[in-house]
């Protein structure tokens, strides 16, 4: 059970979305919606103001879209944590919001459950990559990594769906400390210190 409450801040552009998308949330005991931005530049005059533990932003917007209130929020050094709310899988577009922070993406039409989980999830420091947006952008990926292994790549694979190394051994029939090796090469052979940010550069250098 969560005990915390998650004080969140809703950019979306679309009145009924916003509205309905709060009042839904807030059916959980551990989600308060606080406010709401219905474009980015209100939503970082918001967040100059006041302090949030999670933003629920919308890609497109007027004003100001998704993507440059992440860069406003990176040039500004704010690590609000950030889950994207999108309707449509632009893998381009997608990239560019991990790479400039936000913590994850979810679509819309996602159930209710899966929204609630995956922003508890990022609440708690963990990347959401949702199942389908993730399988579109490895499709869409031709390159990999000359430097990593075969395993070592299916690893990485495993690693971008948000498996543990437990779920890791089980699909890849390998014990958990040979996993936890595997992850340790990949960090170093990324040169990166967390599977966080080797998730992030290998979607970013099309590496998955």
């Amino acid at each position: 059970m969560d005990h915390d409450i998650i004080n969140c801040l809703l950019v979306e552009d679309q009145t009924l979305v916003r509205m309905g998308l709060k009042n839904l949330l807030e059916l959980d005991d551990g989600i308060r919606v606080i406010d709401c931005a219905e474009n980015g530049e209100v939503c970082l005059n918001l967040l100059e103001r006041n302090h949030y533990d999670l933003v629920l932003l919308d890609m497109r917007m007027p004003v100001k879209t998704g993507l440059e209130v992440l860069q406003a929020m990176k040039s500004q050094n704010n690590t609000t944590k950030v889950l994207i709310i999108t309707t449509f899988e632009d893998c381009d577009v997608l990239v560019k919001a991990i790479h400039l922070g936000a913590r994850g993406y979810i679509l819309k039409n996602a159930e209710l459950e899966s929204l609630i989980l995956a922003i508890k999830a990022v609440h708690r420091g963990e990347l959401v990559l949702q199942d389908t947006i993730t399988q579109y952008m490895l499709k869409q990926t031709i390159a990999k990594s000359e430097s990593l292994t075969k395993k070592e790549h299916e690893v990485l694979k495993c690693m971008s769906l948000g498996l543990s190394n437990k779920a890791i051994a089980e699909h890849l029939n390998n014990s958990e400390g040979t996993i936890r090796n595997h992850v340790s090469m990949v960090l170093a052979k990324l040169n990166v210190s967390d599977r966080t940010q080797a998730v992030v550069k290998a979607i970013n250098e099309c590496l998955i």
